[in-house]
């Protein structure tokens, strides 16, 4: 063939250069780059056909040239379709290893080199590290990895068998043979979809491979046949043209999950809205968290999902699921009981953060917690395994668990992710503040009652105590004029139950009373030792535990020193009662330490616990027996704290016992210091 019948092909495989160059400028995958690479090879090929003269001998640079980039094109082209593509470091190690050594045989070849060891040994570490690179790679012997490792031994061993007689044609067949007739059979292995690009591929590759055998038998066994050299290259163009096609569906098929996602995110996020306006319209929480739990099955990447939320100190109750068996709802309704909230703070300080506020434990670490395994099994990966748990905490404004959500069994693994995620913390911090507020409501309904109630008893315990004080008083004269016996002692039964009956108003009129509190700079251990003593010998009678925990350092709070000792008093006297009729542990725990700028009082014992925490701060509510309490301490308490801008807060603990925690603010020491010395002067 003449420079100028030559031209056409060379035009068209540079036009397919520009195509793959302008296709890797909208996707920057290896396999597209290496494409483009191993086309400027088969252009760089044609250009130096181009310049071999059509009769003589051609110069050794120029075949070297033509061959070397043919064969290079080759070792690309399999590397480009291997499942080593997306690793640089064994890629690059791939096209080291069988690309030195094929181009050298190549070049060789081109040069005509008649020594024949150098032909064996780039055959030998061709197609030998191949294999080692295939079984390296694989780790695992398959039908796949054996019957490539035995069609390359076959083909290496007619090769190397002929270069070792001096015949060096059938290893530069073998290599080119192979080298475009592997990414056949990889990319059918690693890309198979039966779709019109990758099936031209695949068979323009198999019939480029071919060509080399069939080239070589023809002219042994019909060497005057004369085949047209656009018939030879007809398989490139497939090859070409199916590549191009095969980018085409993979841009459509990526734009189509592309709005399958969005189609799906729109979906979720219709939902999550939709619960979202619900919650913080006022609806009732307990009746959305099934919906909740469905949302999330439903329209996020987890099967599923369950809510989890305080029991008022009783553990954690079930509060919604979705995409569990009812006998894993029912396995998951009784360990929820066991579990606390301090679990959940223990499982975040441990899982693994993924999202802003989701937490991942794998399965070996989840064990402690005996959670209810998922009934699916996943392969092992780096995102997601059998067992493990992932959890959102529901977190208060001020830092506190108000239960979690816990999610399992993901469609896509890999998806795990704080994308995903995110959107599901959106609706857990919703769902936190709705909790938050619904516990808010019923501070202001308790607070409410108690000022109402307030109004009424203070009317009530002034017309009392005039009434009460005759009683009283003429009570005692009558006792003091009767004489010893039956008469004197109901007399005495009478006075008594009258005082009692003055305490109950005094009680009333205390906690009815409005008064600017007097805050002052208070030591709080010295309070605490005061308000003990008032009780040591009760306690040491009657063979009570107090213990005592305040941190050295602890800054002084600013309170009313009388109306905190009736708070701790109180406090004190309920704990008091709770253990003094237990047969076992009769413990009381006092414990204060600071945190930000308020201090934490806590009032722990190891009695029975409140019967229903839910209303411990009513107003004459009491599961103590008749005369021994008015079910108005926790009352006056609560009003008390919050006159103090502080927070009061009940709990049972586990096994048993009951927890009081008191917050109040911190003294500036400062401002304390400065209005003593404003008053100073004043005088």
């Amino acid at each position: 063939m003449t420079i100028l019948e030559k031209i056409p092909t060379v035009v068209t495989v540079a036009v397919l250069v520009g195509i793959f160059a302008g296709l890797k400028r909208h996707s920057r995958s290896a396999r597209l780059q290496l494409w483009l690479v191993a086309w400027f090879l088969i252009f760089t090929h044609f250009v130096a056909q181009m310049f071999e003269p059509a009769t003589g001998t051609s110069s050794g640079w120029l075949v070297a040239l033509d061959l070397g980039s043919l064969q290079a094109s080759a070792v690309v082209f399999v590397t480009s379709v291997a499942s080593v593509v997306d690793d640089k470091v064994k890629r690059s190690l791939m096209l080291t290893v069988t690309g030195v050594p094929s181009v050298a045989y190549a070049v060789l070849a081109a040069y005509d080199v008649h020594t024949r060891w150098p032909f064996v040994v780039s055959l030998t570490v061709a197609i030998g590290g191949g294999i080692i690179f295939l079984a390296w790679v694989k780790k695992k012997t398959s039908w796949y990895v054996f019957s490539l490792a035995a069609l390359g031994i076959g083909v290496g061993f007619w090769a190397i068998q002929a270069a070792v007689r001096g015949s060096f044609d059938e290893g530069l067949t073998a290599l080119l043979g192979l080298g475009f007739g592997l990414p056949g059979i990889l990319i059918c292995r690693n890309y198979w979809r039966p779709s019109p690009g990758i099936l031209t591929v695949a068979a323009g590759f198999f019939s480029w491979g071919a060509v080399f055998p069939v080239a070589m038998l023809l002219a042994y066994f019909a060497p005057t046949l004369n085949v047209p050299a656009e018939l030879w290259n007809t398989p490139k163009m497939f090859v070409a043209f199916g590549m191009i096609l095969a980018i085409v569906e993979d841009k459509s098929e990526s734009i189509e999950v592309m709005q399958r996602k969005e189609r799906a995110q729109n979906h979720q996020l219709e939902r999550f809205s939709a619960i979202t306006s619900r919650l913080l319209s006022g609806a009732t929480v307990e009746l959305l968290c099934d919906e909740i739990a469905s949302a999330i099955s439903e329209a996020s990447n987890f099967r599923a999902a369950a809510i989890q939320l305080d029991n008022g100190g009783h553990g954690l109750r079930l509060a919604g699921a979705s995409g569990l068996t009812r006998e894993v709802v029912a396995e998951l309704q009784s360990k929820a009981r066991t579990w606390t909230t301090d679990d959940i703070k223990d499982f975040c300080a441990h899982g693994r953060q993924i999202g802003q506020n989701s937490f991942l434990l794998s399965h070996q670490e989840a064990e402690k917690y005996q959670p209810v395994k998922s009934r699916r099994q996943y392969p092992p990966n780096p995102h997601w395994n059998t067992g493990d748990e992932l959890l959102i905490p529901l977190c208060s404004a001020r830092g506190g668990y108000l239960g979690c959500i816990a999610l399992d069994d993901p469609r896509e693994v890999e998806a795990v992710n704080a994308a995903e995620l995110s959107r599901i913390e959106l609706l857990a911090a919703d769902l936190s503040v709705a909790l938050e507020l619904k516990s808010l409501h019923n501070q202001l309904i308790r607070s409410e009652k108690l000022a109402a109630l307030g109004q009424l008893v203070a009317g009530v315990a002034h017309e009392l105590n005039n009434p009460l004080t005759a009683v009283m008083g003429y009570g005692e004269l009558l006792s003091e004029d009767a004489p010893s016996g039956a008469m004197r002692d109901r007399l005495d039964k009478l006075v008594n139950e009258g005082r009692r009956m003055k305490k109950i108003v005094e009680n009333l009129l205390r906690f009815s009373r409005q008064r600017a509190v007097d805050r002052q700079a208070v030591d709080l251990p010295a309070v605490v030792q005061e308000v003990l003593l008032l009780r040591e010998y009760y306690v040491r009678t009657r063979g009570l535990e107090i213990i005592v925990d305040i941190k050295a350092d602890l800054p002084q709070v600013a309170v009313d020193e009388d109306q905190f000792k009736q708070i701790l008093l109180n406090l004190v006297n309920n704990a008091i009662d709770a253990v003094e009729a237990e047969s076992e542990s009769r413990k009381i725990t006092i414990r204060a330490f600071p945190r930000g700028n308020r201090a934490i009082l806590e009032v722990e014992d190891t009695g029975p616990g409140f019967s229903d925490v839910n209303r411990a701060f009513d107003p004459f509510y009491t599961t103590k027996p008749v005369g021994k309490g008015t079910g108005l301490g926790l009352s006056i308490c609560y009003g008390i704290i919050k006159e103090h801008d502080g927070e009061i807060r009940i709990e049972n603990v586990q096994p048993h016992g009951a927890r009081v925690t008191v917050e109040l603010p911190l003294a500036e020491v400062k401002s304390f210091k400065a209005a003593a010395l404003t008053a100073t002067v004043a005088r």
